[in-house]
């Protein structure tokens, strides 16, 4: 006679806002941008932190297609934000993040190939040449960029789980 009642699991809107603010750190920080260039594991470890702070802080268990969904929103918002931070920071202080990486980059990548030398000095001074957005261009940029950077985040999310899970097996199996 009774209605089961499903616990309500707790909100995941820290673990959210803490994924987005590590990938706003690793898409808007001098030299923290380099991690991005390693197959984007900035913004994997970003759906993994969050993954992580959530299964941890409140000691539930996440399914894979969980975890994704967390990390994926964490990836989203956080692209989002790091649009809308390097438009003000480009906007208010002339500072495109990552550029300095991306020079760093280029002057590896020259070293190897200078025959490509002048083709990567031109795109360093498209990148870096100042430019108009319209509040428009610049919503549509948060939008896509959150959409981009979702996937990879929720990848972190997906890793996280399997890496958890892997261990309590292990811990189970030495018991």
């Amino acid at each position: 006679m009774g209605i089961d009642v499903i616990p309500a699991r707790p909100s995941k809107n820290t673990a959210i806002a803490l994924g987005a603010a590590l990938l706003l750190l690793t898409t808007t920080v001098p030299y923290l941008t380099l991690i991005n260039a390693f197959l984007f594991a900035g913004i994997i470890m970003s759906g993994a932190v969050a993954a992580w702070f959530y299964i941890m802080r409140h000691q539930v268990r996440l399914s894979y297609p969980e975890s994704f969904v967390l990390g994926a929103v964490s990836g989203f918002f956080g692209g989002a934000l790091s649009v809308l931070a390097g438009f003000l920071l480009e906007r208010w202080f002339g500072y495109v993040p990552g550029l300095e990486s991306l020079k760093l980059l280029a002057d590896w990548a020259s070293s190897i190939d200078s025959g490509d030398a002048e083709t990567i000095r031109q795109m360093l001074a498209l990148v870096s040449a100042p430019k108009e957005i319209s509040l428009a261009d610049l919503i549509i940029s948060m939008l896509f960029t959150g959409i981009f950077y979702a996937p990879f985040s929720g990848l972190g999310g997906r890793l996280t789980v399997f890496v958890l899970k892997r261990k309590a097996k292990k811990s189970a199996v030495s018991k």
